[in-house]
């Protein structure tokens, strides 16, 4: 393993720690002269394609090149030795390369050039990078199950979100309907109240105006029963002016002559007298008849103010019921009206939510996209700008 040898033969302190540095560093060095011949291959470069330095040395550098690229190595090379036009050279590629049992290595490839008299050799530094290409291709599985994974919830998070936002809908609709309908309702119940409010004060006066009834009634009860005892007095005076007429005729009839203009009058007075008693009677018999209607219908007056009373209370504790039902309808219509805020609170949610699964799952297939743009269609890591290198140096 050494350099050209002209530079071997005259070589000085200094080239000789050039040599030895390369000849010991941990990158694979090849370098190859105007012919694209090996002239030096250091001991990593070994270990890395397998091959002995007697192997190589002085051998066309393409036997290192992977074989779809050895036919047309050398002239890549005389290109750009004619152009130079400098693609590749002076920067670094990952690309493969195969060993001598025809493994396959992942390296990392800086190619560089120098002036060797009027033409240029190149230098290969080649550094094995299978592990950190393992790692990768590891990490690019792991993300790829971890985005497969993220798009399976976020498809499964999707549709369970379009159902609670479907639900949610369905129920805004519906807690608004029902608000609505409360509404109506409550409406109805402060309608019903209003009108029990004004029963009730209907039943109190009608309650009133019936004792009051029952009191005239029985003060006229009363009243006939006076009059009946003054008929009676009326009666005793008929009768006792009846008796004195008779008296008075009696004495006209012993007067004689003298006696009958007075015996006339004593008749009209006990005419008078008889209808008096005839009028007293009837009058007593209708006073008599009155006072007992009046009896019956104060009595029947006194048992229907307990009834108009119990209907009074009645009407008082539906009033009252009544008054509780509106203040209740209204506390469920306040609490439907915040329950739809709630509903409709929800259903923004759920379709945030829907919004944000579904750029969830744009976003993992995005990154499924770029996990495919590292591996090829054989599904290993590509290397296609690496590749490049054999037909861009």
């Amino acid at each position: 393993m050494q350099l050209l040898t002209p530079l071997a033969k005259k070589s000085t302190p200094p080239v000789r720690l050039f040599q030895s540095t390369l000849e010991n560093a941990i990158d694979a060095v090849v370098i190859i002269d105007t012919e694209n011949r090996i002239t030096f291959y250091n001991k990593a470069a070994e270990t890395l394609w397998g091959y002995r330095p007697e192997e190589v040395m002085g051998r066309n550098v393409k036997m290192l090149v992977p074989a779809q690229f050895q036919a047309n190595h050398d002239s890549y090379l005389d290109q750009n030795r004619k152009t130079g036009q400098d693609k590749i050279v002076g920067s670094s590629r990952d690309l493969k390369l195969y060993r001598k049992d025809g493994t396959e290595v992942s390296v990392s490839l800086a190619l560089s050039k120098m002036r060797i008299g009027n033409s240029w050799g190149y230098a290969a530094f080649v550094r094995n990078i299978s592990s950190e290409y393992d790692s990768l291709n590891r990490l690019l599985d792991q993300v790829s199950l971890s985005a497969d994974s993220v798009s399976i919830s976020s498809g499964q998070m999707e549709e369970a979100a379009s159902k609670v936002n479907d639900g949610a809908t369905r129920q805004a609709a519906a807690a608004q309907q029902a608000s609505a309908s409360m509404e109506e309702i409550t409406a109805n119940i402060r309608q019903c109240a209003d009108n029990a409010a004004q029963t009730e004060k209907i039943a109190n006066n009608s309650l009133a105006q019936a004792e009051s009834a029952a009191n005239t009634v029985q003060e006229a009860v009363k009243a006939m029963g006076e009059i009946a005892a003054k008929i009676g007095i009326v009666q005793e005076i008929a009768r006792q002016t009846d008796l004195l007429a008779l008296n008075a005729a009696v004495e006209a009839a012993r007067a004689g002559h003298n006696g009958k203009g007075f015996a006339i009058v004593a008749a009209e007075v006990r005419r008078l007298a008889e209808r008096s008693k005839i009028a007293a009677e009837e009058i007593v018999a209708l006073s008599r008849l009155t006072a007992e209607t009046s009896s019956k219908a104060g009595k029947e007056l006194s048992e229907l103010v307990p009834e108009i009373q119990r209907t009074s209370d009645l009407v008082s504790e539906i009033s009252a019921a009544t008054q509780e039902q509106r203040i209740g309808s209204e506390q469920i219509n306040s609490a439907i009206s915040e329950l739809d805020q709630i509903i409709q609170s929800n259903a923004a949610a759920a379709h945030e939510a829907a919004a944000t699964t579904k750029n969830l799952i744009e976003g993992s297939e995005k990154l499924k996209s770029m996990i495919a743009g590292f591996r090829d269609a054989d599904g290993n890591i590509n290397r296609a700008a690496g590749d490049a290198i054999y037909s861009a140096a």
